[in-house]
């Protein structure tokens, strides 16, 4: 073995090497195997298969093993118009589905009654599901909203993957949101439904929707997988500076 090749490198093209010789769906060498075939230490090993893993070239899946993937889905978004993360993916020509749609009945955390503007102990609802893009998890997505929204009673039972539409069909109507983007790790329940390790980065995006007359109605949490979707941001010259010599 060359000592001159960087650790992480070599790990990275002996993998590359196995999945040359794979096809999509087959299972690689477990993390053990591939320290005892290759004599590169664990945490490079899987440092390596994360790095894969975010290209999409495999798939790990807790307690069962890595599998060969195909490259991953990659799609473009406008910050400036209010989508459902499904029409993002349709638009950009894949196949939208929703996966692991929960609806949880709870007390809002003081966090989100604050980004909400509603008083401590206010009932509410948690729902999370995860957004897939021709079948690979593309985005894990988690709202907050209370059980009551201007006098109107918010009944969940029946959501299925859209919460605008849901709302709207009660009488609720989203009219925009005020959003912050930035990177960060990712959870353990974000991981798990993305497929990706507890502290890879990826794009987060968390956004408060108001209604027409600017009450604050929906908090959101959205865990993007690194490299699939890339969001556009229109900037415009003031005027001041357009006239200024």
């Amino acid at each position: 073995m060359n000592s001159f090749i960087p650790r992480q490198r070599l790990a990275r093209e002996s993998i590359e090497e196995i999945l040359a010789a794979s096809r999509p769906g087959d299972r690689i060498p477990s993390e053990d195997q591939l320290v005892k075939q290759l004599g590169i230490s664990r945490p490079t090993i899987r440092s390596a298969l994360s790095a894969l893993e975010q290209e999409g070239l495999v798939i790990r899946k807790h307690g069962v093993g890595t599998f060969v993937s195909g490259p991953l889905p990659s799609m473009n978004a406008s910050l400036e118009a209010l989508y459902s993360v499904a029409d993002i993916v349709r638009n950009n020509g894949y196949e939208p589905s929703v996966a692991d749609i929960h609806v949880e009945h709870l007390i809002l955390p003081v966090a989100v009654c604050e980004k909400l503007k509603v008083t401590k102990n206010t009932p509410g609802y948690r729902v999370k599901r995860t957004i897939l893009a021709d079948g690979q998890p593309a985005v894990f997505l988690v709202d907050y909203l209370p059980t009551s929204i201007q006098n109107i009673s918010v009944n969940l039972s029946d959501f299925s993957d859209k919460m605008l539409p849901t709302l709207s069909r009660l009488g609720i109507c989203i009219s925009y949101a005020i959003a912050d983007l930035t990177i960060k790790r990712t959870t353990e329940e974000a991981a798990e439904a993305l497929h990706i390790a507890a502290d890879d980065p990826v794009l987060f995006l968390q956004q408060v929707a108001y209604t027409p007359d600017h009450a604050p109605v929906i908090y959101s949490h959205g865990y993007h997988r690194e490299g699939l979707v890339t969001y556009t941001l229109t900037r415009k010259v003031e005027l001041s500076e357009r006239i200024s010599k």
